[in-house]
């Protein structure tokens, strides 16, 4: 006769603790959604019956089995189907599945009307990405209706939101890409921001800045941000920003540049071409590192782009279970403290880079080692 199964034997089926198990079986709300559904599936898959019937957990997350709604804000519906969009909605669609709740997606360009926010106010939680500033007063009716229902904001991080926020740390990754050109030998190091009316893309450029002069290597001249052609918000571009004329500025400048940072993988696009154009060579001549991770763009490009990870789908995911954090405590009568979730950006390396020698005279050689 075949020996039923015990929770050690799923647990270690699964690859998690005891207690895992046990959190999954009694339905608990402190573990992770993804962990969950592969004990599930495990349980599922080996016929698994327990022994006794587990006890009913009074902590099951008040989340589970409600309706949200995610706010995309001040944006034309041209950007539903964005690689922005997508992956956010991905990620945060993961946690509701995994919760089994229903979301609700609006795309709106006006937040204003009294009919939509009261619509609003019928829905467990709100999840919202805007770009409001302060003084604004849809960020003011935001906060108010943050004092109602739970919610929880997403990609930006504003002090005047008084509601909890999930963003990637912009400053960081700004850090980052200057920092992993500086330890493959590169000294000359331009950055690029096609769109400084973005105060993300401004982070990042401040980060760099920060690191270049901690490095001592900071050279005011090759920090170029400025509006150039093509780029229009809020709009997705139909056309890269063109950069011919940034890359002879880089070009004419006294010591050679060995490579460019630019604020965003689309601006990418325009400093390739523009190399093709002037017959540059990626990245033998010019080393160039993006920033988002956007793989239909990446992988296009010839060499392919490295580029710092923007982690959409996990900020999504991330802000997502802090709301039903918050739309549990509400029902449970307990307050939670305003948070700000930070995420960090990772390089991941493609062909666009090189590791530069150095030659006899102690001084960087033109031409560099492709890392990837």
């Amino acid at each position: 006769m075949t020996k039923p199964l015990t929770v050690r034997d799923i647990a270690e089926k699964a690859g998690v603790s005891l207690g895992t198990v046990s959190r999954v079986m009694n339905n608990a709300a402190n573990i992770d959604p993804a962990l969950k559904e592969h004990t599930l599936t495990v349980i599922r898959e080996n016929n698994y019956i327990p022994l006794r019937r587990p006890r009913r957990n009074t902590r099951r997350n008040a989340a589970e089995g409600g309706r949200i709604a995610v706010l995309f804000c001040d944006m034309p519906h041209q950007w539903n189907e964005s690689y922005f969009s997508r992956s956010y909605a991905a990620g945060i669609e993961a946690v509701c599945t995994a919760y089994r709740v229903e979301t609700e997606f609006f795309t709106l360009q006006d937040l204003c009307g009294d009919t939509f926010f009261r619509r609003l106010a019928k829905f467990d939680g709100v999840l919202i990405k805007h770009n409001f500033g302060p003084g604004d007063p849809r960020a003011e009716r935001i906060n108010a209706l943050a004092e109602k229902i739970p919610v929880a904001g997403f990609g930006t991080n504003f002090p005047h939101c008084r509601y909890s926020q999930t963003f990637l740390d912009n400053h960081s990754a700004g850090a980052l890409a200057a920092r992993e050109l500086i330890g493959r030998g590169h000294r000359v190091i331009a950055f690029i921001n096609p769109n400084p009316e973005s105060e993300m893309l401004r982070s990042r450029g401040e980060g760099f800045r920060e690191m270049m002069e901690q490095s001592g290597l900071w050279r005011p001249e090759l920090f170029i941000s400025r509006k150039l052609a093509t780029v229009a918000a809020p709009d997705p571009d139909p056309v890269p920003p063109l950069l011919g004329g940034t890359l002879e500025r880089l070009l004419a400048f006294p010591e050679k540049v060995t490579a460019a940072i630019v604020a965003n993988d689309w601006g990418c696009v325009g400093l390739y071409r523009a190399c093709a154009e002037r017959g540059i060579s990626i990245p033998q001549e010019l080393s160039i590192l993006g920033f988002d991770n956007q793989i239909s763009i990446c992988a296009s490009l010839n060499p392919p782009l490295s580029s710092i990870n923007n982690p959409l789908a996990d900020i999504g995911k991330t802000a997502a279970i802090e709301l039903f954090s918050r739309i549990d405590a509400r029902k449970r009568e307990l307050a939670l403290p305003v948070s700000r979730r930070i995420l960090s950006g990772t390089l991941i390396e493609r062909g666009s880079l090189s590791r530069l020698t150095r030659n006899s005279n102690n001084n960087n050689a033109i031409t560099g080692e492709q890392t990837r």
